[in-house]
């Protein structure tokens, strides 16, 4: 009553079907008319015909794209090269039709390989081509990349690794200091001292490639030691997470709680934990070094 002909549902379902056959014509292969076209009917089902009749158009940029690019829809890797994965979260309900149709198998591994890539390239761009700075940073990315072809890393540890060359450079650049040296890492690691491990591959590419007399400035014996006792706790928790608690767990937890707590040499806790001299009770292990009995505990391990 009230509304004429038509309920508010069937004037919003009709212009919803309008405008999915008003944006069809604009394709020039039936094959991708007909995939809008089923596109513009789930988008209906997913969001309502209401946001549906007003939204459907603004997708029809990324279908026609994808017409142009290549007459049908491609695989996800073309998909991610052409867009790039930040573009691709710009069409979340596209995409969403794609994989529920079967047209498209996402990889995070890949989205994550172009994320880190772009990133990369956004990186090295912060200096203008052919300045020194520039070329100093290209020839390290390079080194990096023969590694990555070989295996020896990763796309995500070849970004983690130029990203504080840059910033140190950068660094330099604003003093007019070119190449780096002691005293600006110095610097660098005095305000950044969790960069330290990050910037250790440039520090040696500076001086085994381009000579430069360079070297990570030695840590105090409390740093050292504090360092140290962080990444076993981290090893502990991550042990603690896994909670399999078979022989191979069993001499792994051994290693990892007799350097954290006794602060045995790596090879020794090793030694130990392979040998089996340990032995179980009052909520901990007893472990024979040397004629005593050293404890760690198991009740965190069990809970």
């Amino acid at each position: 009553a009230g509304d004429g002909k038509q309920c508010v549902r069937c004037y919003w379902a009709g212009l919803l079907e309008r405008r999915i056959r008003l944006d069809c014509a604009a394709f020039s292969t039936p094959g991708m008319a007909g995939q809008f076209e089923a596109y513009g009917r789930w988008l209906g089902g997913k969001v309502g015909v209401h946001k549906a009749a007003l939204t459907v158009h603004r997708y029809l940029p990324f279908f026609m794209e994808i017409e142009r690019e290549w007459q049908a829809v491609p695989a996800y890797g073309a998909l991610l090269e052409r867009f790039g994965a930040r573009r691709l979260r710009t069409f979340l309900l596209p995409m969403r039709w794609l994989q529920e149709a079967g047209l498209v198998v996402t990889d995070d591994k890949q989205k994550e390989a172009d994320s880190d890539g772009r990133r990369i390239r956004a990186i090295l761009a912060r200096f203008g081509h052919g300045s020194p700075e520039s070329s100093l940073l290209s020839g390290y990315y390079e080194a990096m990349k023969k590694k990555l072809g070989d295996g020896k890393t990763t796309i995500r540890s070849v970004r983690l690794a130029l990203s504080p060359a840059a910033a140190l450079l950068e660094a330099c650049k604003e003093v007019g200091l070119f190449p780096p040296d002691r005293h600006a890492l110095g610097e660098y690691l005095q305000n950044r001292p969790g960069q330290r491990a990050a910037v250790s591959g440039f520090v040696r590419y500076l001086r085994d490639e381009h000579g430069v007399d360079i070297v990570l400035p030695r840590l105090k014996s409390g740093q050292a030691q504090r360092r140290r006792m962080k990444r076993l706790e981290a090893e502990l928790l991550a042990l603690m997470r896994e909670g399999e608690a078979d022989e191979s767990f069993r001499q792994r937890w051994l290693v990892a709680a007799l350097r954290y707590f006794h602060g045995l040499p790596a090879k020794v806790c090793r030694d130990l934990a392979a040998k089996s001299c340990a032995s179980e009770g009052d909520g901990g292990f007893s472990v024979d070094y040397g004629g005593r009995g050293l404890w760690v505990p198991t009740k965190i391990l069990n809970s």
